[in-house]
Parts: C-alpha cells; structure tokens; sequence
C-alpha cells in the first residue's frame, strides 16, 4: 500500500506549481482606505506614465509564479495585488526569471498607484 501512495504522491510533485504575492503599502502619502478595485481594469506600465498624469502612489507589489509558458500568471497575480490597495495602475513594472531545481519562477513587482 505503500509503494501505492509513494507510486502516484512524488510524480505528482512534478505538476504542482506554487504561488506566492505580498504588498507594502506605503506611508509617503495619506490616504483613506481606498475601495477594492477591479484588477481586470488595472493598467501596467514598465515606465512611469507621460507627465501629464498626475497620481499618488499606494505602494509596492510583488508576485512570484510558476514561469509555465509565459509572464502573465505573475502580472495577473500582481494585478489582484494591486487591486488591494485600490490602485488603478501599476507602474515601472519589473520582471525576473528564478531558476530552480525543480522549475523556474518569474517574479513580477512594481509600484501601484491612483491616478488622480
């Protein structure tokens, strides 16, 4: 019964990805608490917008995601990350590939701001 279990648990292993995401928000501004926004309507940005946008910045994101075909789990997740703090854009998006021994992960972080 054992080698049952064993037979079918570590292979297993192999498909299983992990996740992880984490927010700071910062204290350089006073905000009320801000509503959840909707991720799916938050924009990313890999530099800051044009200066003609004026926003407030609510903090640091980060995300961590099985690296599977592309980025876009990790963006996804930063997104509902910044969605937390009311955010209506993320900006100077960041993203690194982890090599592991296992599998490799692709971390995304960034700034989330309200556009004013």
């Amino acid at each position: 019964m054992k080698k049952q279990v064993l037979k079918w648990f570590i292979p297993s292993l192999f498909l299983v990805s992990c996740s992880s995401v984490g927010h700071l928000h910062t204290e350089d501004i006073i905000t009320n608490d801000l509503p959840v926004t909707d991720s799916e309507k938050i924009l990313v940005y890999s530099t800051k917008p044009n200066q003609t946008i004026k926003f407030d910045v609510l903090g640091q994101v980060i995300s961590c995601a099985d690296a599977g075909k592309d980025a876009k789990i990790a963006v996804k997740l930063l997104k509902k990350e910044a969605a937390l703090l009311g955010a209506d854009a993320i900006i100077d998006l960041r993203l690194e590939i982890g090599m592991g021994n296992w599998s490799n992960s692709i971390k995304a972080s960034g700034t989330a701001i309200k556009i004013k």
